[in-house]
Parts: C-alpha cells; sequence; structure tokens
C-alpha cells in the first residue's frame, strides 16, 4: 500500500488552517468534560435520585441515545451549511443541557439534560474533522482526528481528575451551571470566527454532486450503499465499547469495589486510560498517514484493546498496581479508531465526506449507550445489597461484554479491503 502523498499544500494557509480548527477542536474538548463528569459523582447522583443501575445506566445513556442518531442529521447539516452555524448552535444546546442537568430535581429531567448535551455533542467531533477536511489537506486528515481526539482525552482527564478532586469542595450542581456557561462563550467564539466554506470548496461539492446527485440526501444515500463503510462503523462502535462504558461511566466503580483502590487511586486509572487513547490517536493517526497503512492500524488497535481488557478482568485486589499499565494499554488500542474516519471518506465521494465521518460516529456512540444501558442491566442480575451496590462476580460478568466485542471487531476488519488515501 502506498504512503498518501505528503505535498500537499494547506489551501488558505498554515496558520488560518489551525485557528479555524482550534475552536472546533476546544468545543470538543469542553464536550467530552461534559460527557464524562457524571462518572465522576456517579454514586451520589445514583443516591440522590434513588435509581437502581439499569434506571442509572439509561438515564446517562440518553447521552448517547440522542448523540447517536443526531450524527446522521449532523452529517447531511455539515454537507449542506459547512460548519460554522451548525457548530455555533450546537455549542449553545450543550449549554442548555448543561443547565438543565443543574436543575434536575428527579431522574427524568436529570436524563434530559443529558439527552440534550447528546444532542449538542453529536456535532462537536465530526465537525472538527470537518473544518480539517475543508482547511487542511487530505494527506493530514488522520493525523487531524488523532490530534483532536487527544484534546478530547485531555477534556476526560480534566473531568476525572480535576472535577473528582474538586468533588468535596463543589457540588456537581455548581459544576454544571459552569459547563452551561462555557459553551455559551464557546458558540460566540466559533460564531464570530470560523468561516463559512470557501467559494472553491464548494465549486468540488459541486462537481461531486454533478457526478453522484444532489438531492439533499444524496450523501447519506451513497454511504448506504457503501458495504464497507457499514463495516468499518460496526467496528468502530465495538472497538469504542471500553472508553465508552468503562470510562465514561462504571470504571470507578469496577476499580474501587473489585480491586480495593480508594476513589483518588480509581479516577486517576480512569484518567490513565484517557491518557493512552490520547497519546496513541495522534500516533497513530499519523503513521497510518505516512504508511497508507489503515486497516493494519486498526488490527493493532484492537488487539492491544483486546488483550488488555482481558487481563483486567483477570486481574485481582492483590495485583492491583497493574490496573494503570492495562489501562493504558486499553486506551492505547482504542486510539486506533480515528484512522475510521479518513477511510469512511475514502471509501465515499467529497459531496459524502459529512455523511461519512457522521455515520460511522452513530455506530460509535449507539453502541456506547447500549453498553451503558446493558452493562446496568447485567449488573442487577446480581445480587447486591442495595440498588448501587454489587458483587465482585456481577462486575467481571457483566464487562465479559467488552472483550467479546473487541473479538467480532477483530474478525470483521479482516474481512475489510485496505483502501489507498485519495485527496
Amino acid at each position: 500500500m502506498p504512503p498518501c502523498d505528503l505535498t500537499c499544500e494547506y489551501p488558505a494557509g498554515r496558520f488560518r488552517a489551525w485557528l479555524f480548527w482550534a475552536l472546533p477542536a476546544a468545543f470538543f474538548l469542553y464536550e467530552f468534560m461534559l460527557r464524562v463528569s457524571p462518572s465522576v459523582v456517579e454514586s451520589a447522583l445514583q443516591n440522590e435520585f434513588h435509581a437502581d443501575g439499569s434506571q442509572f445506566g439509561f438515564t446517562m445513556g440518553l447521552y448517547y441515545y440522542a448523540y447517536a442518531p443526531m450524527q446522521l442529521v449532523v452529517g447531511l447539516l455539515l454537507d449542506r451549511y459547512g460548519s460554522r452555524r451548525p457548530l455555533a448552535v450546537a455549542c449553545f444546546i450543550c449549554a442548555a443541557g448543561a443547565a438543565l442537568f443543574a436543575s434536575a430535581w428527579s431522574l427524568g429531567w436529570l436524563g434530559g439534560g443529558r439527552f440534550l448535551a447528546g444532542f449538542g455533542s453529536a456535532f462537536a467531533y465530526v465537525g472538527t474533522i470537518y473544518v480539517a477536511s475543508v482547511w487542511f489537506p487530505t494527506c493530514r486528515i488522520a493525523l487531524l482526528a488523532g490530534v483532536t481526539a487527544a484534546l478530547g482525552m485531555v477534556g476526560a482527564v480534566l473531568g476525572e481528575m480535576v472535577l473528582g478532586g474538586l468533588g468535596d469542595a463543589i457540588s456537581w450542581r455548581t459544576t454544571a451551571w459552569a459547563f452551561a456557561a462555557t459553551g455559551v462563550i464557546l458558540g460566540l467564539l466559533i460564531w464570530a470566527i470560523v468561516p463559512n466554506r470557501p467559494a472553491w470548496f464548494e465549486a468540488s461539492i459541486l462537481k461531486s454532486r454533478a457526478e453522484s446527485g444532489s438531492g439533499v440526501f444524496a450523501g447519506l444515500k451513497c454511504v448506504l450503499r457503501s458495504r464497507q463503510t457499514w463495516c468499518l462503523s460496526i467496528v468502530a462502535g465495538l472497538l469504542y465499547l471500553p472508553v465508552g462504558t468503562f470510562g465514561a461511566l462504571w470504571g470507578d466503580r469496577y476499580l474501587c469495589e473489585c480491586l480495593e483502590m480508594t476513589a483518588h487511586q480509581a479516577s486517576t486509572g480512569d484518567a490513565i486510560l484517557f491518557v493512552g487513547l490520547g497519546i496513541s490517536a495522534p500516533l497513530l493517526g499519523w503513521w497510518s498517514d505516512r504508511s497508507g497503512r489503515r486497516k493494519t492500524t486498526l488490527v493493532i488497535g484492537i488487539l492491544l484493546a483486546l488483550l488488555s481488557t482481558a487481563g483486567l478482568l483477570l486481574l485481582t485486589s492483590e495485583s492491583s498496581d497493574l490496573a494503570y499499565g492495562l489501562l493504558f494499554g486499553m486506551g492505547f488500542g482504542v486510539g486506533a479508531i480515528v484512522v475510521a474516519f479518513p477511510m469512511g471518506m475514502d471509501l465515499n465521494p467529497h459531496h459524502a465526506r459529512g455523511a461519512a465521518i457522521t455515520f460511522i460516529n452513530f455506530f460509535q456512540m449507539l453502541l456506547a449507550g447500549a453498553g451503558q444501558w446493558g452493562i446496568g442491566v447485567l449488573l442487577d442480575f446480581g445480587q447486591g445489597d442495595s440498588m448501587s451496590s454489587y458483587s465482585i462476580t456481577d462486575y467481571r460478568t457483566a464487562f465479559t461484554v467488552l472483550p467479546i466485542s473487541l473479538v467480532l471487531a477483530l474478525g470483521l476488519v479482516l474481512l475489510m479491503r485496505d483502501q489507498p488515501c485519495r485527496g
């Protein structure tokens, strides 16, 4: 497989490209903090709202139930209108969701806040990659996808460690109000600074539509007709499952109750998972750009995530120090997911780039939401002492879903063709 062409130019200059990318990337960092923040106060929320595991998992999973189906709409909006207006409005919606979460007095209102937050957050990552596809050369997209993912992991680390450290001093409601104010500020900045699509990019879209169809759903139709894109999307969803379930919600409890870690040690362990992903995403994205071996990158990542996840489930409290290395390995392996987005763009015509990115992210978030709820249901099958207490066997049985999913992902990716990079 020949490497990607590295001689291509930045269409509007390097400085402007990074400037236009930076604000949507900041939105993704913010969105990821918003996404993982409930895991820091999960026990307090579950007790305050008197929810069992399945109820709480479903309520927090509403974030993903809004996020996932919105991916299909986001792709159409980005392909039709560009990134500035959709991203700015999405920031305001995230702010509204955080405000509703902060003022919630029932589990339903808490879930409503998560639903709105997921609705707005659906635009963050794919919108950032879409901005990169306009202002950066194609040979840099996997690297940019990795750098963007790394920023999201910074947000996750901040959410786990900083919010966890402030938990005793600041209530979760105060933190949610701060998220609401931040969303408003980011929306205003994106509206003021990120430009509309340039004329030359619009011309390339018109040319692509003339060849493949010009209807509102033309891009999505191209994506839906691509069997390789379907397969790639399922692989991405299965690979992301350890982060979407263990890292984003249930991981702290598992580390505390199965490996006898303190709350601080558990939040540090979860942060290490995101650090691994944040380091690997740009590295694997860069390597796949240089080598053109997108499929190989996915295989390596899935294998590493599988071995690390299986190892973590076999640990006992006597060997809990090994958990940090395994969590890092899990995150590092999941970082290979960033190559799925340029693969999806290479599999589809120019005017379907937004639809391809969001279709892949749709499966990623759909399976994450289903995983959070599913693990809660499996935990409730156990004989915990209360609605918020489960045995070690309950946890290990529930989390067996993760290595099984990664085995399925490996089988699917081995059936795929490796797709060469193209402009």
